[in-house]
């Protein structure tokens, strides 16, 4: 029951499929933390006691005082500059390591330059000593927006573990992540994928194609892959719309690879396929092209979930709620039975008869994902000027099957075209309706405020192929 819970009862009957996750999330973690020096040997007491006090309170999180301790570390051993300078090079940076962590960026770039010039002083032009500091100075510089610096910063590391460890080795599986991210946030996202495809290829060499090892690596980037091609528009330019079917199918074939994996070692029933199952019945869900290979993907995780003596109720019941979610999405009339049974199954159990309220009780949207605000590409002539907020009031019904209906504008102040674009939005959203007394019910009387706000410029066809909307929108309708 261990792995079927850490795998699939993240949170109970959350939209697993469809929770909305940003490639950089996917990423390894930006801790800058992560580069302190604590293994620093003083011979006196003194400065061992100090440097202990340090450790003691960062580990408490206590970073001014952290902070402070060590600079006056720092400041009792000025001849250490001399004596010692790579010594004296990692004190400098853990103190810029812990101004930087409290947001004081400028300042720890001023103690970190000089703790990697200390430490030049005396190390070999590509020791791994050298990372640390290296590493810092990069992360800083991309809080600072100095994007070209950061990445100089970022290839030095990079090039440093080449040096020690050769093209594919393992330990820059880190650097290559905040590459990613680097690219990530100055749109340049095409060399984003082409890091976390050099990633890939990193594990494959470390472990080889078919080791049981690659399996968190292939279901990470195969949740990458699936959320950069969502940023991807389907009604984009021909160029686009191809490299967004090539992510996509990267994505595919990586949960695809884990699948295989996972069945060649531990057989076509195990629990550990829930997991890349669902990953891929998410990314053809997200892909639009291939939805209704989604379904068999959810049915296959409930037929394993079924099928092992390790899983209890609950885990059925999310497995359960996951199909009918899928079948509402696609149009599968099954999905009304699906969610019936899993209501019946709920009354079972006094838990899980509390959670039925939370599943069942009010209609829950499944796809697309809703926006709080949408863009415009100038202010609305309709619009007057006392006017703070642009926005659309709707009226709508939720019927048994999940669909809106009787969509009622109520006011507005935007042009009739976002009226005709927030109907169309609406009337393609699916939703997983209500049930009362084992019955599927229809909701009435629900109400949207749409806002929008009007973009600083209009959007080109990067900052579109970059944006994570709606593929079902126009393109001023797209974040900028």
């Amino acid at each position: 029951m261990a792995i079927i819970q850490t795998l699939i009862r993240r949170s109970a009957f959350a939209v697993l499929l469809l929770v909305s996750v940003c490639p950089d999330t996917l990423l390894a973690e930006e801790n800058i933390l992560e580069y302190y020096f604590d293994d620093l040997t003083f011979l006196d007491e003194e400065n061992h006691h100090l440097f202990e006090q340090v450790q003691i309170l960062l580990q408490n999180e206590r970073f001014e005082p952290a902070q402070q301790n060590a600079k006056i570390l720092i400041d009792n051993n000025p001849e250490l500059a001399e004596a010692d300078p790579i010594l004296y090079g990692k004190l400098l940076t853990n103190l810029g390591i812990l101004l930087s962590a409290q947001g004081f960026l400028v300042e720890a770039m001023e103690v970190l330059d000089p703790a990697l010039a200390s430490i030049e002083a005396r190390a070999n032009p590509f020791s791994t000593t050298l990372t640390n500091v290296v590493m810092a100075r990069g992360l800083t510089q991309t809080e600072l927006e100095n994007f070209a610096d950061a990445e100089e910063s970022f290839r030095r590391a990079q090039h440093i573990s080449h040096r020690a460890g050769g093209v594919y080795t393992p330990e820059q599986m880190e650097i290559v992540d905040h590459l990613t991210r680097l690219n990530l946030r100055q749109g340049k996202v095409v060399d984003a994928d082409r890091e976390q495809a050099f990633n890939l290829r990193i594990s494959e060499h470390a472990y080889g194609e078919e080791s049981e090892k690659l399996l968190p690596i292939l279901q990470r980037l195969g949740a990458y892959f699936a959320s950069r091609g969502k940023m991807i528009p389907l009604a984009t330019t021909p160029d686009y719309r191809y490299y967004r079917e090539d992510v996509f199918r990267r994505s595919i074939n990586l949960y695809q690879r884990a699948i295989k994996i996972i069945e060649d070692n531990y057989g076509v029933s195990d629990l550990r396929l829930v997991e890349p199952l669902r990953g891929l019945a998410r990314a053809r869900l997200l892909q639009i092209t291939n939805r209704s290979k989604s379904e068999a993907a959810l049915e296959r995780v409930l037929s394993i979930v079924e099928a092992n003596p390790d899983t209890d109720l609950p885990d059925r019941i999310t497995a359960m709620v996951n199909l009918g979610d899928i079948y509402t999405i696609t149009g599968d009339k099954r999905a009304k039975s699906v969610y019936l049974q899993t209501w019946q199954l709920m009354q079972e159990d006094e838990a899980q008869m509390q959670l039925s309220a939370e599943t069942f009780g009010s209609p829950t949207r499944l796809y697309p994902e809703g926006s709080s605000v949408l863009y415009l590409s100038r202010r609305p002539d309709a619009a007057k000027k006392e006017d703070a907020e642009l926005f659309i009031d709707v009226e709508y019904s939720i019927s048994k099957s999940g669909r809106v209906t009787n969509l009622e504008l109520l006011d507005k102040n935007v042009p009739n075209a976002q009226v005709r674009n927030l109907r169309s939005r609406l009337s393609a959203t699916r939703f997983r309706p209500r049930i009362i007394d084992g019955e599927l019910v229809a909701t009435d009387n629900l109400m949207i405020h749409q806002t929008y706000r009007v973009a600083a410029s209009a959007p080109t066809d990067a900052s579109i192929s970059t944006t994570e909307g709606n593929e079902d929108l126009s393109a001023d309708d797209e974040r900028p």
